[in-house]
């Protein structure tokens, strides 16, 4: 038996690597955006927040495994592929998002809880990258979501990364034109 005649089974395993890391983002931001609303996020909301942020790490974790194991069946097949490498440098952008969350964003949000942060200059300072950092985090999930449901796509990498990087950029734009309502 290779690789190969497990293929199946890896992509299984990557479906559920998917679901359990994109739908822990998903309510992770949707807790934190819901959270703020009152100006003040409490200690409860931030251990549901980690909670969701846990998750997240499971579902990319399984995703690398999964993910490896598939391209062993066909490293060429996928080395050659627009909608791999794309889909790679999306994943590798929600890896790096996650680690600058847990680095910078859940250390200032704890040493705020239960305090109404708006009266914090730090918070305030930094509540525009915190911002953007849930954007980029929803909008590539959404992405390579929605990359994997493919089975390819007509462009080059090139291409895919500049349409991947406005949609980024449009997407901060607008959320930032929102967010002194939002938060």
């Amino acid at each position: 038996m290779d690789l190969s005649d497990l293929k199946e089974f890896f992509i299984i395993l990557h479906v559920l690597g998917a679901v359990i890391g994109a739908g822990a983002a998903f309510i992770s931001d949707a807790m934190f955006f819901s959270s703020v609303k009152d100006r003040v996020v409490s200690r409860t909301e931030i251990r549901f927040m980690k909670i969701g942020s846990t998750f997240v790490w499971i579902g990319l974790v399984i995703l690398f495994i999964s993910g490896s194991l598939i391209f062993l069946t066909d490293p060429e097949g996928y080395l050659s592929s627009s909608k791999f490498l794309i889909k790679m440098f999306i994943v590798f952008v929600i890896f790096l998002n996650g680690i600058v969350f847990h680095a910078k964003h859940l250390p200032l949000i704890g040493r705020h809880a239960d305090h109404h942060y708006p009266s914090s200059d730090e918070f305030v300072r930094k509540k525009k990258l915190l911002t953007i950092s849930g954007v980029i985090s929803v909008t590539s999930w959404m992405l390579a979501l929605i990359l994997g449901s493919l089975s390819s796509i007509p462009f080059s990498f090139i291409t895919a990364l500049v349409v991947y990087l406005l949609i980024e950029i449009v997407s901060i734009f607008v959320v930032l034109s929102f967010s002194n309502r939002m938060f």
